[in-house]
């Protein structure tokens, strides 16, 4: 019943996800992971969309946090469906993997540029 909560009224609050009814069922590595986890809500989680819909996301230990505590996680980064390049471009790749390939892409062209002008053989 608060609109603002404190990092510290978090961690405080950490213990109560042994009272919560979860939608995965805790374990004692679940509970762990979650208590590492919990710090770092004050400064920002590593979540890994997928572009494929708004509740897709590639797992990372800070997912659990959302899990135990029956907190469902949302995103808006979709592909246009009315763009098949970019639905095909997409696929069902997360960020991570999304920013991978580009970077994969632009070292490939790069050195095909060097290569046509001569400077790499």
């Amino acid at each position: 019943q608060k609109e603002v909560i404190t990092a510290e009224e978090l961690m405080d609050l950490g213990w109560h996800l042994l009272e919560q009814p979860p939608r995965v069922p805790p374990t004692h590595q679940n509970i762990s992971d979650t208590m590492t986890v919990l710090p770092k809500l004050s400064t920002g989680l590593d979540v890994n969309v997928r572009f494929t819909g708004v509740s897709d996301f590639e797992y990372t230990p800070e997912c659990i946090v959302f899990d135990l505590l029956n907190i469902p996680l949302y995103h808006g980064w979709l592909v246009d469906p009315q763009s098949p390049e970019q639905v095909q471009a997409v696929g069902k790749l997360s960020y991570n993997q999304l920013v991978e390939k580009i970077i994969t892409c632009k070292q490939g062209h790069l050195y095909l540029l060097v290569t046509d002008q001569g400077f790499l053989q």
